[in-house]
């Protein structure tokens, strides 16, 4: 198939992009077996999509035979129609991604009071702050439901760094006031409780993923400070090897590329008014991957972390210079809303490419705290970091398919609640 290039306004029709039809077909039976995928025992959960075309999730099972851990996705398929043709299309057709879906959290970089700024995990412990979730033990159960339905449960714990005490922090800055002391013994490790759900269903295109982490391990607010990058991981979408073209996400405003593929001097706009849901996705070679919040932005669960670049152009951010940081006219890598392609793309030759299809989500960084709200480079927000019942809850769609004219997830983004096109909860 030809390398289709997006545009920025949406010109396809919908019921091409699998979101509007007359009527599902009727839902049938989800199914999940037990098989091996590219060397590992999995749980493939198969259902029918809005046309009554197979699609499929291969969940890695945690245990012998298998080696590492288990509970997140090692393979998916769909099957799409170009020129007449149905095709199925199989996501990581052998091992070289290494999954998708698990959960992975980076902790804020913190102020000592020896003047360094760094997470406390590697300052204090001199451990990796964001460990891949696929590195922990998971234990999974198969959550009862309906027929046409199929819900996969995993649960692990994965460690925080933080302080042994309430620690205070500049309202304005959001820096650690006064800065923190650096005895070990000011410290500890707080292992914290993660579930990740994965809902299926008949009828529908997209399978639901939600994301809890809990605070109940840590005594109160204002002593672990970190993001939620979950789900993440790459997958093999695209099944050769080209360029990624575009990245699309959307947050209070839609981000959007001026050409393509994608590099360092990319121009681009990040100024449209987002009409619907948080999303993330990445383009290459004619098929796209993305992520979506089932829910309008005004009623996102996540906010987001500083960018200086939010609200602007390549033209206007930085007189047109770029992140000040780095030799680059894309945002600060740092300041991208959700992680893809930005620590991907090669550092020294500002027109090269990447065909890392890394898809992660995002946020502030200042979830553990006790901020009363963020600023996201345009506005402050309200937040919660620490909820009265210690549950961090978020949720996502998961969107794979042929790229389509303004972007395929882009568009489940923007429609209403009711026609997301995701399986229910």
């Amino acid at each position: 198939m030809p390398n289709l290039r997006p545009r920025s306004c949406l010109v396809a029709p919908l019921f091409a992009l699998g979101l509007l039809l007359p009527a599902a077909p009727p839902a049938q039976a989800a199914l999940r077996q037990a098989v091996v995928i590219n060397g590992s025992v999995v749980d493939r959960i198969t259902w029918s999509d809005v046309y009554g075309r197979p699609r499929s999730v291969s969940l890695k099972r945690e245990g012998a035979p298998n080696t590492g851990h288990g509970g997140y996705a090692v393979q998916m398929t769909y099957q799409y129609v170009y020129n007449g043709v149905v095709t199925t299309k199989t996501i990581n057709p052998t091992s070289a991604g290494d999954g998708f879906g698990y959960f992975v959290g980076h902790e804020r970089y913190r102020k000592f009071t020896d003047g360094d700024s760094a997470p406390i995990a590697n300052k204090i412990f001199g451990v990796d702050d964001s460990p891949l979730g696929l590195g922990f033990p998971v234990t999974s159960r198969l959550v009862p439901t309906t027929s046409n339905r199929v819900i996969m449960e995993f649960k692990l714990t994965y460690p925080k760094y933080g302080t042994i005490a309430a620690n205070g922090f500049n309202d304005d800055t959001g820096e650690d006031s006064p800065p923190l002391g650096t005895n070990p013994a000011l410290f500890k490790r707080y292992d914290l409780p993660v579930t990740i759900t994965w809902y299926f269903q008949d009828g529908t295109n997209w399978p639901r993923i939600v994301t809890q982490v809990s605070l109940a391990p840590v005594p109160g607010p204002d002593r672990v400070s970190f993001d939620v990058r979950g789900p993440y991981g790459k997958m093999n979408f695209e099944g050769g090897n080209a360029p990624v073209s575009w990245v699309h996400w959307g947050d209070r405003y839609v981000f959007v590329p001026a050409t393509a593929p994608l590099t360092r001097n990319t121009g681009w706009t990040w100024t449209r008014v987002n009409p619907g849901a948080r999303f993330n996705a990445l383009m290459i070679g004619g098929f796209e991957m993305g992520l979506f919040e089932p829910t309008p932005y005004a009623t996102s669960a996540i906010r987001d972390g500083y960018s200086e670049a939010r609200g602007k152009t390549s033209a206007t951010f930085n007189g047109g210079h770029g992140c000040p940081f780095q030799a680059q006219k894309l945002p600060c890598d740092y300041e991208w809303p959700y992680q893809s392609s930005q620590y991907e793309l090669p550092y020294n030759n500002p027109l090269g490419t990447t065909n890392s299809e890394k898809m992660a989500w995002g946020s502030a960084p200042y979830y553990g705290m006790s901020l009363p709200a963020v600023y996201d480079g345009v506005q402050s927000v309200p937040f919660v970091g620490f909820p009265a019942n210690k549950v961090i809850e978020y949720q996502v769609c998961l969107v794979l398919g042929l790229q389509a004219s303004g972007g395929l997830t882009y568009a489940a983004a923007s429609h209403s609640p009711a026609t997301y096109g995701c399986a229910a909860r």
